[in-house]
């Protein structure tokens, strides 16, 4: 693979991984805040940690340890990667312990106290030897708890500082923007407070996180996204006019409103946005060569598909 490949499978790997450390954060946050360790039961823990992908725990564990082991620390990134995906393990391992406890607690103790009940005298040695084991247990699940907690906020600190890393990954700002609700439940700052902490201010990140919408083809959620960064008081205007323009013009095309699409990406074109987006200008004009199969065979449909030639022949000489 290209060193370029392998770059884009890492960053898509990073992403897949932020949306299951995003998940696990709610799921164990809900499971554990406000909640007496006598209260918690194995019932809503069972589908949250075990041994295989059905368990989000699980698959953050499995995916941070793909992504992250290496066999050095050459740099401090990777330091603090290898730190993170050793967080992870004991975040997955201390919840795996409070999963076995609660269990015994729930499951073990009763079915000890049935045999207890029908078996004999000879017994007692052995029943004397779960009743240890059940003590420690429950003694455990107070503690694993104050354990799993704590590893729950380190690890989210550390999974702070590569987010913050990889500002110039734009699907990262754009999964941040998707999962709003639970960056805001997970980080101190909230969302906008993260966005800050990657672009230098909450407006620059949002236009990163639609140009990354817009190179998704998800042109109604960027122009919503692009309109919100416009009410910021440090908006890139003119970027956020070029990437409007655009988005108007190939989501007017996908609605059949062709001679709007035509009209605004004619305007898309005039504010100089090519010399930053070719591919964006190759997509349009690629979109633009099928519309003599789209319109009406008549005056109106001959005028629009004059004018979509006109705008593609430009398209297709500025962007090489």
């Amino acid at each position: 693979m290209s060193s370029r490949g392998e770059a884009v499978r890492k960053a898509s790997d990073f992403v897949q991984l932020l949306r299951e450390f995003l998940l696990a954060h709610e799921q164990l946050t809900a499971l554990l805040e406000g909640i007496a360790a006598d209260d918690l039961s194995f019932e809503a823990i069972r589908g949250l940690v075990g041994d295989d992908d059905r368990s989000v725990l699980y698959r953050l564990k499995e995916k941070s340890h793909a992504l992250f082991r290496s066999g050095g620390y050459a740099s401090a990134s990777v330091r603090r990667e290898a730190l993170f995906d050793l967080e992870i393990g004991s975040l997955f391992h201390e919840s795996l312990k409070l999963r076995e406890s609660l269990y015994q607690r729930e499951v073990y103790a009763p079915r000890v106290a049935s045999l207890r009940a029908a078996a004999g005298d000879e017994a007692e040695m052995l029943f004397v030897e779960f009743d240890r084991i059940l003590e420690r247990s429950g003694d455990r699940v107070s503690e694993v708890v104050l354990e799993v907690r704590d590893l729950l906020v380190q690890t989210r600190d550390q999974f702070r500082l590569l987010i913050v890393e990889r500002a110039g990954e734009r699907g990262v700002t754009r999964t941040l923007l998707s999962r709003r609700a639970q960056v805001d439940a997970a980080f101190p700052e909230g969302f906008d407070g993260l966005l800050e902490a990657m672009h230098g201010d909450f407006a620059t990140g949002l236009v990163e996180a639609a140009h990354a919408l817009v190179e998704s083809a998800y042109f109604v959620e960027a122009m919503k996204t692009l309109r919100e960064a416009l009410r910021q008081s440090k908006s890139p205007l003119s970027e956020i006019d070029q990437l409007l323009r655009y988005s108007e013009g190939m989501q007017a095309f996908l609605d059949g409103d062709y001679a709007a699409s035509i009209a605004a990406l004619e305007a898309w074109v005039d504010l100089g946005a090519l010399q930053h987006e070719r591919a964006f200008a190759r997509r349009a004009a690629s979109a633009l060569g099928r519309l003599g199969r789209l319109v009406e065979n008549d005056a109106a449909g001959a005028a629009i598909v004059d004018a979509a030639k006109q705008l593609q022949l430009r398209l297709e000489a500025d962007s090489g």
